[in-house]
């Protein structure tokens, strides 16, 4: 994708004459490009979504997840365009990109219900339409104790299974300290609106709409056929514990 990636640089940064930063990884393809493309050092990531102010995915699903990783606690909108295997998170077609890039940059003139009135001059100023997704927060213990450097944003889904391990998984599932339910299973997945559709989809769950504020609680392989995906509101606190009387 290296052609398609170097055409929207030159777009942003000669036609819209934005400043483009691009990963560490690319910067030495696309450094002869002009003075308009730029990267980041690793000591400044942290920091990054402060001077960052939206993002272009060229790719499929899996770039975008990569483009939540690299941002802390807060991600600049993201744009995503569909040159990958797969297209849940990716709804632009990339014949249209310049035409979605404009509209993202310079605001989208058929959004007339989003308009607002500039206090300056009186014109009206137009935008676009975002759709707000939830991460989880995840932190991992061992003996009580939280594990240094163990914290992560999770945008589609936390799971804890079984591995290579021969025997069933026996989770404990608190709410704060309310004891919630003892799964028997290959694993238990936690999962977000957007994950509904990637790997808790597939076990069983249920597909809910991005906007809806719910964390999924879905079962993988359960050993009861009673066991049923669960959904919850967003602000629970989910603890899950191996139990003392798991064979591993």
């Amino acid at each position: 994708l290296m052609g398609e990636f170097q055409d929207i640089i030159k777009f942003l940064g000669e036609e819209q004459d934005l400043r483009v930063l691009v990963e560490p990884s690319v910067f030495g393809a696309v450094s002869g490009l002009g003075d308009y493309v730029d990267t980041w050092h690793e000591d400044y990531a942290e920091d990054l979504h402060s001077f960052v102010d939206f993002i272009v995915c060229l790719g499929g699903d899996g770039l975008m997840l990569h483009a939540t990783h690299i941002f802390g606690c807060a991600i600049p909108p993201i744009i995503s365009f569909k040159l990958g295997s797969l297209g849940f998170l990716t709804c632009h077609g990339y014949e249209n990109a310049k035409e979605h890039l404009n509209e993202v940059i310079n605001g989208a003139e058929q959004l007339d219900s989003c308009r607002m009135t500039s206090s300056a001059d009186g014109t009206p100023l137009t935008g676009v339409r975002m759709t707000l997704r939830m991460r989880l927060l995840c932190e991992l213990y061992r003996s009580g104790r939280r594990v240094p450097g163990a914290v992560h944003e999770v945008m589609n889904e936390v799971a804890v299974s079984r591995g290579s391990a021969p025997y069933l998984s026996k989770i404990e599932v608190y709410e704060r300290d309310t004891y919630l339910t003892r799964v028997q299973a290959d694993g238990v997945m936690l999962a977000t609106p957007t994950g509904s559709t990637a790997y808790s989809v597939a076990a069983g769950g249920s597909m809910v709409h991005p906007t809806v504020p719910a964390i999924l609680f879905t079962p993988i392989c359960p050993h009861s056929l009673s066991f049923r995906p669960v959904i919850l509101p967003d602000y629970a606190q989910l603890v899950l514990k191996i139990a003392d009387d798991a064979r591993s």
